[in-house]
């Protein structure tokens, strides 16, 4: 949901000093200064502002009947405050930036606050020798900005949920038509939710009617991602460069938590009185989810024109989820066409398959839910519509399966969407004005998970 919010409101901020001679894929307008700030300042209307889905069940009342709740719809207030900085001089680009996302809804005096501050570093200690490293830190409760890429939970998340990725990546030119390229990423998610904030815990066997306690979301989320590159890109011709890769991933779930409770202890569906102790399974905690992957690549960097570029890498995914004694190979793909068809108008598509965490973790009875297979398909376009006026188009479309968790789980998938429409009209250098409408859509096999949500919004935004 806050893809096209985020990227709008960054848009006025990367640029770096006049005297810049080392600012690597930056624009000449991002060069024009070194420091930029920016204000927004919207009204909205948001459907399902906590992507619930129709008739979800949320427990029983004193007297035993079930209570049910649907879509909350709001109208509210939203500023983006923003701010980034960049110097740049003979063989280092430093730059930073920092976006803060105040958001209230009127109907339910609820506000949300998202902060997204990243940080960068590019240096090249000589012709042979580069070096990147970046940060990006988000604190949110929409799940595109904490997965800006593959989606881990599809739903809104109340509550300070972090997310931590810390980038780094050398080259070493070998020889001309030679690179050699070392990377590490490592991305922390902690969620704020713990097992005590979740309705249903304590449970209590001597309750008229006992529900089953859900894990929390730091149970099904919190982790730390560690994934290693190395890869040679051999240089075949100016315009085409050939990708020799392989990565070595590792997920770790840091919660301590449940995440199938033990039978013995814990009713194993809602009204039914728990298992005698020692009857059942023993339960699974977050860790048994942790998994080792191994991937092997082919790709090619194409440059078919100085404005169509494109960049392929397809191989196999070997995934050991090591608790449970079993794996599986899966294809890898990350793909992806840029094109700059006018001055100031560009498209993008792509494509990625990979296997993913999921905040879905099964039920008592059977062993977790391991991870989900996923094939995430994205595309936008940003056009000038006429010298004052611009359009930016974006749309997602992740079709995911599940892997492991029993009969009720296995196999079973379910898919979500997004689409983003912006219009922003340019009075003057620093006053914007936009409007923008933002759909999202989950359908699943399984039960009280599948929503729609509509988000429409009208504002203005100022940068100097």
């Amino acid at each position: 949901m806050n893809k096209v919010i985020a990227s709008v409101g960054l848009a006025a901020l990367s640029a770096v000093s006049v005297q810049a001679q080392y600012a690597p894929n930056l624009t000449p307008l991002e060069t024009s200064k070194p420091w930029s700030v920016s204000a927004t300042l919207r009204g909205f209307y948001d459907d399902n502002y906590l992507t619930l889905p129709h008739n979800y069940f949320v427990g029983v009342s004193a007297s035993g009947a079930p209570i049910y709740t649907h879509p909350l719809a709001s109208w509210g207030t939203e500023i983006i405050p923003s701010a980034s900085f960049n110097h740049s001089i003979e063989d280092t680009l430093l730059s930073a930036s920092y976006l803060y996302d105040l958001r209230w809804n009127a109907n339910h005096s609820q506000t949300d606050q998202t902060h997204e501050f990243m940080a960068r570093m590019d240096h090249e200690f000589s012709e042979r020798y580069k070096l990147s490293v970046s940060d990006s830190f988000a604190i949110a409760q929409e799940p595109t900005v904490i997965d800006p890429e593959v989606i881990s939970s599809p739903l809104y998340h109340e509550g300070n949920n972090v997310r931590n990725t810390g980038h780094i990546d050398f080259t070493d030119s070998l020889t001309k038509s030679l690179d050699l390229h070392l990377g590490y990423l490592n991305t922390l998610y902690h969620y704020q939710q713990t097992e005590g904030e979740v309705i249903g815990w304590p449970f209590s066997p001597g309750a008229a009617f006992p529900v089953q306690a859900q894990p929390s979301y730091s149970a099904d989320l919190d982790r730390i991602e560690q994934l290693a590159t190395l890869d040679a890109d051999w240089k075949i011709t100016d315009e085409t460069t050939g990708i020799l890769g392989y990565q070595f991933g590792h997920t770790d779930y840091t919660s301590p938590e449940y995440i199938v409770y033990p039978s013995g202890i814990y009713a194993t569906h809602f009204y039914e009185p728990p298992l005698p102790p020692g009857v059942g399974n023993a339960g699974y905690t977050a860790n048994s989810r942790n998994s080792d992957s191994h991937f092997v690549f082919v790709g090619v960097n194409q440059s078919f024109s100085p404005e169509l570029n494109a960049s392929v890498r397809a191989g196999a995914e070997y995934i050991d989820y090591y608790n449970f004694h079993t794996s599986r190979v899966s294809p890898y793909v990350d793909a992806n066409l840029n094109y700059q068809y006018l001055p100031g108008d560009s498209a993008q598509v792509g494509v990625k398959h990979i296997h993913n965490s999921t905040d879905v973790v099964g039920s008592a009875g059977t062993t977790p839910v391991l991870d989900e297979e996923s094939t995430a398909v994205y595309a936008s376009d940003t056009h000038k519509l006429t010298e004052r006026l611009s359009a930016t188009l974006m749309g997602e479309a992740q079709l995911s399966t599940f892997v492991g968790g029993g009969g009720g789980y296995d196999g079973r998938s379910e898919q979500w969407f997004l689409l983003e429409a912006n219009f922003s009209y340019r009075f003057n250098p620093w006053w914007v004005a936009e409007a923008g409408y933002n759909y999202s859509k989950l359908d699943s096999d399984l039960p009280n998970r599948a929503y729609t949500r509509d988000f429409v919004y009208l504002g203005v935004r100022a940068t100097y």
